[in-house]
C-alpha cells in the first residue's frame, strides 16, 4: 500500500486535527472514502458500507477552518510501534503549523497508535478522542482460530454468498488469521505496556458501536448467520447486537480514565461515518477551541 498524506491548511487559532487511520486500512478512509481500500488494501470501502453517506469528520473539520491532517501508514498492517513512529515524525513536521496545540481522533487500532504516542509525547495535545479502538482488545482473532474444527459450517456460510461476498468473506478470514492482528487479542504484549496515564490538561473521549452487522451475506448480516449455525457460546461478544460493533467490545471501547463515552448503534466501519457520531465529535472539539 503507497504512502499517501493528506493535509489542509486552516486557522492556526484552532488546534491541527490528526486522523489516525486503523489497521489494514488507509488515509482516504477519512480524506477520500469514494477511493478507501479496506482489508490489507484489497477491497474497497463498499464492501462494508454499500451506498452509506461518504463523509467523515475529516470534512466536517475542514469545512469549520480547522487544519486537519491524515496519512497513509507505511505498513497498515504491520506492527504497530511502526505506525507510532511515523506519527512522531509528523507531529514534529506539523508542529509549526500547531501553534494551539493538537487533537488526535484515531479509528480502531488507530487510537492505540494514539495512546501509545502519548507516552512519550511532549508536544501539547488538547484532545484524544477514539472510536471503535479495542483498548481491552479484541478476541475476533482467537475466535477465527477457534472456527477451524467447524469448517464444514464456514463453507455453509461461505457459500450463501455469490463469488464476490465469498471473495470477501474469505480476505475478512484471513485478515483475521494474521500474526499482526495478535496485537490486538486481550493481554497481549503491546496491549498491556499501554499506560493509563494521561498529560494533565487534555479531553479523552470514547465512542464504541453497539451494531454487530459489519458484514453481510448477501442481505443478512454475518451474526444471524452465526446463530442459525452455532450454539451462543460459539458466538464471541464482539458479534452479539446490543454489545459490540462486528470487532470491538462497547466495552472494550472504552478509553481507560477518560472523560466521557458515548455508545452508538453503528457497526465498526460505520462509526467514521455516521452523522451521529459526527456531530458528537464536532461538538467536543469545537469546545476545545473555546
Amino acid at each position: 500500500m503507497k504512502s499517501e498524506l493528506f493535509y489542509f491548511d486552516g486557522d492556526y487559532a484552532k488546534p491541527l486535527v490528526i486522523f489516525i487511520h486503523g489497521m489494514g486500512m488507509d488515509a482516504a478512509m477519512w480524506a477520500e472514502p469514494v477511493s478507501a481500500r479496506v482489508l490489507g488494501g484489497k477491497y474497497p470501502l463498499s464492501i462494508l458500507l454499500g451506498d452509506a453517506e461518504k463523509k467523515t469528520l475529516f470534512h466536517d473539520l475542514r469545512d469549520q477552518g480547522f487544519p486537519v491532517l491524515a496519512w497513509s501508514q507505511m505498513r497498515p498492517a504491520g506492527p504497530a510501534l511502526i505506525a507510532v513512529e511515523e506519527l512522531k515524525e509528523l507531529v514534529m513536521a506539523y508542529s509549526a503549523k500547531a501553534p494551539a496545540g493538537i487533537v488526535l481522533i484515531g479509528h480502531s487500532r488507530g487510537g492505540l497508535i494514539a495512546r501509545r504516542f502519548l507516552q512519550e509525547c511532549i508536544t501539547p495535545i488538547r484532545g484524544v478522542i477514539t472510536i471503535a479502538t479495542p483498548h481491552k482488545g479484541s478476541s475476533m482473532a482467537k475466535w477465527v482460530v477457534s472456527l477451524s474444527p467447524f469448517s464444514a459450517a464456514v463453507k455453509k456460510i461461505m457459500d450463501l454468498g455469490d463469488k464476490e461476498v465469498r471473495t470477501s468473506l474469505h480476505r475478512v478470514i484471513s485478515f483475521l488469521s494474521g500474526h499482526e492482528i495478535r496485537e490486538m487479542l486481550p493481554g497481549s504484549a503491546f496491549l498491556t505496556g499501554l499506560s493509563e496515564r494521561r498529560q494533565p490538561g487534555f479531553f479523552i473521549a470514547s465512542i464504541g458501536g453497539t451494531d454487530p452487522a459489519l458484514v453481510k451475506i448477501g442481505a443478512t448480516p454475518l451474526p444471524n448467520l452465526l446463530a442459525a449455525l452455532f450454539s451462543d457460546r460459539m458466538i464471541p461478544d464482539e458479534m452479539r447486537e446490543g454489545k459490540a460493533d462486528g470487532f470491538v467490545t462497547a466495552e472494550s471501547a472504552v478509553y481507560p480514565g477518560g472523560d466521557e463515552h458515548r455508545d452508538f448503534h453503528v457497526h465498526h466501519a460505520g462509526l467514521i461515518f455516521d452523522r451521529g457520531v459526527r456531530e458528537y465529535v464536532m461538538k467536543r472539539v469545537l469546545s476545545l477551541t473555546d
